[in-house]
């Protein structure tokens, strides 16, 4: 592999270079000194458990929170925003439509679903506190601080870089250890996502931290492996649908073919996957709908 793994530590504050350091748990939080007391972070962890671990080591160096940038809504990166916005009064930025979710996130399991979610999707996974957060647009950032757009993994995502040169990705990739175990990461947009890879691939940067992964000094080799796990999750659908097939059957061969039992759970959530694959294998015009018998049939379109 051309990228150097940096080595992961747990529950630890790990300096970047200068200002920029980065919580080394399950979720890489970033953090940036804004000054001598105050700091940003860049998440906030999934939730309160993981927020207070993180606040303990913030207080013993004497600093306080007074800016979180949410890269998107996804609970997993907004659970500890109540927290710190409970704690320290600051301010939760995002883009203006994330912005919009985290503050009213009683919406944001339904889009899972398409509806009034089912219980099972309520979990710490899917469901965070709303809090005030405002649209990042316009405002004025701490210096050293910018943003990359990042879409795809969801709507209007964001990265920031710094000013030693660390890229936090948020969730534009995933590391090789979850892709090992998960076949089907969740993406909203294939297109956006395959733009926003290209996009990471040419960037460079002293390093660059994934919100689920190992920070890395070289990108490369792990946006070619996202990547690779996109174009070989569209070629099995498009395999699958040689012959026209219900959405129920094209779940079904699929977690076959991943050997993938499915649940309730999986069904929602992966399910929810499988659909945004076909949405831009239909888009593109690789898929093919037509009605029959009352079923909605997808098929691959011959070339």
């Amino acid at each position: 592999m051309i990228y150097n793994k940096v080595k992961e530590m747990r529950n630890e504050l790990i300096c970047a270079g200068g200002k920029t350091y980065y919580y080394a748990g399950l979720y890489k939080i970033g953090l940036y000194k804004i000054d001598e007391i105050n700091v940003c972070l860049i998440d906030a962890g999934i939730d309160e458990e993981i927020a207070i671990k993180l606040d303990r080591l913030i207080e013993e160096k004497g600093w306080k929170v007074s800016l979180i940038i949410n890269t998107h809504y996804h609970a997993d990166h907004c659970g500890g925003n109540y927290y710190f916005q409970q704690k320290y009064k600051c301010k939760i930025y995002a883009s203006k439509m994330n912005a919009a979710l985290i503050s009213n996130y009683d919406i944001c399991p339904a889009i899972v679903w398409g509806a009034t979610p089912l219980t099972v999707l309520l979990d710490h996974y899917y469901y965070a506190n709303s809090t005030d957060a405002e649209d990042i647009a316009g405002k004025e950032l701490p210096d050293g601080l910018s943003l990359l757009e990042l879409p795809g993994h969801a709507i209007s995502m964001l990265g920031v870089r710094t000013d030693d040169d660390v890229i936090f990705l948020g969730d534009a990739l995933v590391g090789v250890d979850t892709l090992k175990k998960e076949k089907l990461t969740y993406i909203y947009d294939i297109g956006d996502y395959l733009t926003s890879l290209d996009k990471v691939e040419k960037l460079s940067a002293k390093l660059f931290i994934p919100y689920h992964s190992e920070p890395v000094r070289d990108i490369r080799e792990l946006v070619r492996i996202n990547r690779d796990n996109v174009m070989t999750n569209l070629k099995r659908i498009k395999a699958i649908c040689k012959t026209p097939r219900h959405f129920d059957d094209i779940v079904r061969e699929f977690f076959n073919d991943i050997d993938m039992e499915l649940t309730l759970y999986k069904y929602n959530v992966k399910g929810g996957i499988i659909k945004t694959y076909l949405t831009y294998l239909h888009n593109t015009g690789q898929m093919e709908t037509e009605c029959f018998d009352n079923y909605l049939m997808w098929q691959t379109i011959k070339r």
